[in-house]
């Protein structure tokens, strides 16, 4: 799940239709559960790639967010 233009598409590209709703629901859940309603594009694309990782990335990436040492700013390049 993404946002195209403005448009939520599956993994595909193609439109949400009634196969694919589910899933989009679903990670609207999620994001709800963790943000309430203070819901912002960057917070969809985070849960929807977080979904994604496997277990070893979700290591590597906690990590990464838990470790003093490692400059989050500088790794995405601010």
């Amino acid at each position: 799940m993404q946002i195209i233009n403005g448009r939520w598409v599956d993994s595909n590209n193609n439109p949400i239709d009634e196969r694919t709703s589910p899933m989009l629901m679903e990670l609207g859940r999620k994001v709800k559960s963790i943000y309430g309603n203070n819901i912002t594009y960057n917070r969809i694309e985070l849960i929807n790639n977080m979904d994604k990782l496997s277990e070893k990335e979700e290591s590597s990436l906690a990590y990464l967010l838990n470790n003093d040492n490692v400059d989050i700013n500088k790794l995405a390049g601010y």
